[in-house]
């Protein structure tokens, strides 16, 4: 009898956590990309080429005065790596040494937050674009709606690359868990 009672609760957790999974799926699957007529981003490093793609983004923007926050670099990353990620050319140089920032302090999510938060503060910005890649941004947003009370954040996706499929399911599901232990975290703080 307590057999039964022991497996009817391991089923039921574990519909419970295929049930919530498919909603984290659909959340990842459903973001729309959109620069908002936005002049300033922050991209958080560790994915597939997230630096290279941010720049191509921001290099289209044709606002003149624009941001860019890069948040979690490893060493070695400096102005010189962004040079060479970027067409060469004189504006493009002015562009880097004027408004791209790099740190390489943060080593996680929430350290990307924080530090997020120091740039926000010291441009005095009210909104921004948060780039990363579409299994990180429900966990990034979570940190970042935590500790960024009254600023905007506009959320742009990249697609995971990933070719081999069993790879990217164990990202997903691995990014899932990471994301659930946030959002407890974050909520159990709050009480």
């Amino acid at each position: 009898m307590i057999k039964k009672k022991y497996l009817f609760l391991i089923i039921l957790v574990l519909l419970f956590l295929v049930i919530d999974y498919l909603f984290f799926y659909k959340k990842i699957s459903n973001y729309n990309n959109s620069l908002n007529y936005n002049n300033n981003f922050i991209v958080l490093t560790g994915g597939d080429n997230r630096v290279k793609k941010s720049l191509q983004i921001f290099f289209q923007i044709k606002y003149k005065n624009k941001n860019l926050f890069i948040s979690g670099v490893g060493k070695g990353f400096n102005k010189k790596t962004l040079k060479k990620l970027t067409p060469q050319n004189l504006n493009n140089e002015k562009i880097i040494e004027c408004c791209i920032q790099i740190e390489g302090i943060s080593r996680n999510t929430f350290s990307n937050a924080v530090e997020s938060l120091k740039w926000v503060k010291s441009k005095g910005i009210n909104s921004f674009v948060l780039l990363t890649n579409n299994y990180h941004m429900p966990r990034a947003m979570l940190e970042f709606k935590s500790i960024f009370k009254d600023i905007k954040i506009t959320p742009y996706v990249f697609i995971d690359e990933n070719k081999v499929w069993w790879k990217k399911k164990i990202n997903y599901i691995s990014e899932y868990f990471k994301y659930k232990l946030t959002y407890f975290r974050i909520n159990l703080l709050q009480f």
